[in-house]
């Protein structure tokens, strides 16, 4: 059962370790998206997150689907990995929205920014993040 959806940006933590100075510059552009590799749709569904959309470097079809029972954590903010410095409104604007699940013994990352609106910086990250720290509580 659909529970919420809405357009997204995307990226995994080892995507904005890896990211190249032409991507930092372009995310420092005016008008221009922060830092991601995925743009598509996230969509909650009342035991699972998925994310389709398009990967920009291959431009094929990416999906990730995490289940309820497998994400360990959800923050809001930069982090040692997404830092400020790496959006040229420096967080004043929005903060990327972190979801922490495990996948084949490790912990992965993924971050996001829902919405994203380029003229004023913003995102719908915050009422995301309150939605789902209460889809994660109502876990069974």
């Amino acid at each position: 059962m659909l529970v919420k959806k809405e357009k997204a940006l995307m990226a995994f933590e080892k995507d904005i370790k890896s990211r190249t100075l032409g991507e930092w510059a372009r995310a420092h552009t005016s008008l221009a998206k922060p830092l991601h590799r995925y743009e598509g749709e996230i969509i909650l569904e009342e035991d699972r997150i998925v994310f389709r959309g398009i990967n920009k470097q291959s431009r094929k079809e990416f999906e990730k689907t995490i289940t309820k029972n497998t994400v360990t954590d959800i923050q809001m903010g930069f982090d040692k990995i997404f830092k400020r410095r790496e959006d040229r409104s420096l967080g004043l604007a929005f903060q990327p929205l972190r979801i922490s699940f495990k996948e084949n013994g490790s912990i992965r990352m993924m971050y996001l920014i829902i919405s994203f609106r380029p003229f004023c910086r913003s995102s719908n990250n915050e009422e995301w993040y309150n939605t789902l720290i209460r889809w994660k509580k109502n876990e069974d």
